[in-house]
């Protein structure tokens, strides 16, 4: 390969790493006013508009602004924008998924930035996206209420205002039932869950954690559904404090006898976790973290818990590792060069973590008395030896029949920094008839029969998969969509390619969900249902050691062509 073209290829992946690596980027407000003026040309664009491609350039632009700084002054006006984003997408591509995101970036304004003179013009425009396009004149009611009272002196209090008596002139007789329901959400709405609809105080019963140099999870396990709300402190040497603090109030809740009011750490990039009555009704959660780039938290059910996740910045030394492999490939030629860019920059794969799905005291789907839990391990088995094989090292988030509650494994996954995670599964259907191969990756729901497999996996109400789906966008910051999806188209062309010289396999394509166990995942991460144990023929093969090899070999090639992929783009 001619030096030129190996400077040019360099130079190209140099400036998608500029943008991807904190320290490197154009910076919040360069981000920002370009996602501004790309924004308002394509607004006056038809042609361009219709595209939906068009629409995610821009978007990329706002999410690089605020992951630039997310609590810096252009933060709000980033959020802000990304939902204005989705709202235009929505007008055009009419899927219900686009509002529901740029909804959720509205209501992001307000969590984050309550007092920021945006606010209640991210509000309003969530108001309206939930009454005009999402048919919730509930939604619309409650997020009207909070402007005029929260945010009264603001210049949207007013439209607000006449909006909210249109709405209570269109639906008389639901107003009361609106009301009580807004005045049990809470005065601002900053609270996430719900209350446990008890005056019996929730308990907090364990705290669970896991760290590393740039990641931490924190789980807090309560006997019961509860409220709770978080924000965040800067360092502040005045009072002893030089570290940032992430703090999580949980309310109508006390602490268990045994659960420890301080947890020393020192892992990672986590110092401490300290839990205490901070009010007779009010249990409060602190996590003092030495160095943070952003934060996220989330509610799971059944158990149910309230999920920290912490990240940190790349460090100085990754970042000067990065400029020197930069500097020497754009120096040098060959293609060995180009292989070390690879690996040098991160982007190469050496270690993957196997996820059998379920164990334990949670056996998975159950027919004929074969239990899916049993199966996913037996894969899991397989496929490690085949990836062994291959040169890969293998982790295993489960090796036997234990129970790991779902967030815990892809949090062990983001703890060993591995470089993929496959969790596997065996599906199941109402209908005996239904066969076949699907792989997800995580994102919002596409169709009905995602919702039910996601429910199925999360062991929760199709119902609360709905609910979930508006948090999910925050949590998608930090994941590898993207790369998933191509991971998983990957996987399932060559299964299927290697599968169907042997048997007929039904292709149900590549499909996405808001599964938990790829929740808060820093890899390329997908799910694969390898067949549906409610189908006679498929439940036989399930069972038969050649079958399953076979699969694994498809899943694994699968792997391997997508390694190649990378391998190739530093290669051209």
């Amino acid at each position: 390969m001619p030096c030129s073209k190996l400077t040019a290829i360099c130079l190209g992946i140099l400036s998608l790493v500029l943008l991807a690596t904190p320290g490197w980027s154009a910076g919040p407000v360069q981000e920002f006013q370009a996602g501004w003026r790309a924004f308002h040309a394509l607004s006056k664009d038809p042609q361009d508009a219709k595209y939906r491609s068009s629409w995610m350039r821009v978007k990329d632009r706002f999410q690089r602004a605020y992951k630039a700084n997310p609590d810096g002054s252009y933060a709000p006006k980033a959020l802000y924008y990304l939902g204005r984003t989705y709202q235009e997408l929505g007008k055009r591509s009419y899927l219900q998924e686009d509002f529901e995101q740029a909804v959720d970036y509205f209501r992001r304004v307000e969590k984050k930035f309550p007092t920021h003179s945006w606010t209640d013009d991210a509000l309003l425009f969530a108001a309206k996206t939930l009454l005009n396009h999402m048919d919730s004149p509930q939604g619309a009611y409650q997020i009207l209420t909070r402007i005029t009272q929260s945010y009264n002196q603001g210049d949207k209090a007013p439209e607000a205002e006449a909006l909210l008596e249109k709405i209570k002139a269109e639906y008389p007789s639901r107003i009361d039932a609106w009301r009580a329901s807004c005045h049990t959400a809470g005065k601002k709405g900053a609270d996430s869950g719900q209350s446990s609809g008890s005056s019996d105080p929730v308990h907090i019963q364990t705290i669970r954690h896991w760290s590393s140099d740039d990641y931490t999870r924190v789980v807090l396990d309560l006997d019961s559904q509860a409220a709770y709300k978080d924000m965040l402190l800067k360092p502040d040497p005045s009072i002893d404090k030089p570290f940032y603090r992430v703090v999580v109030d949980v309310h109508n809740t006390r602490l268990a006898e045994d659960v420890q009011d301080k947890l020393s750490i020192k892992d990672g990039i986590l110092r401490t976790v300290r839990a205490g009555q901070f009010r007779p009704d009010q249990a409060r959660v602190v996590l003092d973290v030495n160095s943070l780039n952003d934060y996220r938290t989330f509610s799971l059910d059944n158990p149910n818990r309230v999920v920290i996740d912490v990240y940190a910045p790349a460090s100085s030394a990754q970042q000067k590792s990065t400029s020197k492999a930069l500097a020497r490939a754009a120096k040098e030629g060959g293609k060995s060069v180009s292989s070390n860019l690879v690996e040098q920059l991160g982007l190469d794969i050496q270690t993957i973590m196997l996820d059998p799905g379920h164990g334990g005291k949670d056996p998975g789907a159950v027919c004929s008395g074969i239990m899916e839990k049993d199966i996913n391990l037996r894969l899991a088995t397989i496929m490690g030896q085949i990836l062994e094989e291959k040169g890969y090292n293998v982790l295993y988030t489960r090796t036997s029949d234990k129970f790991i509650p779902l967030e815990e494994r892809t949090a062990m996954a983001n703890a060993e920094s591995t470089d993929l995670f496959i969790s596997l599964h065996v599906n199941a259907h109402r209908s005996s008839k239904i066969h076949g191969l699907e792989i997800y990756y995580l994102n919002l729901a596409n169709s009905d029969e995602a919702v039910r497999v996601a429910a199925r996996e999360n062991s929760v109400s199709e119902k609360k998969i709905s609910d979930l789906q508006l948090i999910l966008s925050d949590l998608m910051l930090n994941s590898k969509i993207e790369e998933s999806e191509k991971l998983a188209e990957r996987v399932l062309d060559a299964t299927l390619d290697y599968s169907q010289r042997f048997y007929n396999i039904n292709d149900h394509g590549v499909r996405r969900a808001p599964f938990y166990v790829l929740m808060g995942a820093q890899m390329p991460a997908i799910l694969v249902e390898l067949g549906y144990l409610t189908n006679p023929t498929e439940r036989k093969r399930l069972q038969n050691y050649a079958f399953l090899k076979r699969m694994a070999w498809g899943i694994v090639q699968g792997i391997t062509h997508y390694h190649q992929d990378i391998n190739s783009f530093a290669q051209r």
